[in-house]
């Protein structure tokens, strides 16, 4: 495994334990209500789903594959590889250019998206690290 992928996999850790701590206690109510609290949630999902298409372009370099235009699809992309998990998180791209254009609102469902999606996320961090330590 190379030496960014190993930074990837480390960040990719740490911003999903960081994003896990400050959802603990924070509500639909404080989201809206706490800037602070918003804003480090808003900017860690928008980290955690940048790591992720991060690792998805390392997995096809170290395949010699194009890399796709859209996050969505980079992900998508490294199904040959790692599998149906990659069915299950690629649809976060939509949430994280929903949470950090806001789109004229403040999403609260993404968060929770997010949430409920770490163990899914988890799944494809292990299943690209396995599929880069082969090669």
């Amino acid at each position: 495994m190379n030496d960014r992928h190993k930074k990837l996999v480390l960040f990719l850790n740490e911003a999903i334990e960081y994003f896990t701590q400050k959802l603990e206690g924070a509500d639909k109510d404080k989201y809206f209500a706490d800037r602070d609290v918003r804003n480090i949630l808003d900017k860690t999902i928008n980290d955690i789903i940048l790591c992720i298409v991060d690792i998805s372009e390392e997995l096809l370099k170290s395949r010699r594959r194009n890399i796709p235009e859209t996050y969505k699809d980079t992900i998508l992309a490294c199904h040959e590889f790692v599998g149906d998990i990659v069915l299950k998180i690629a649809p976060l791209t939509k949430h994280r250019n929903e949470t950090i254009h806001q789109y004229l609102k403040i999403n609260w469902q993404n968060i929770i998206t997010v949430k409920n999606k770490i163990p899914d996320i988890r799944e494809f961090a292990g299943k690209a690290e396995t599929e880069i330590i082969k090669k």
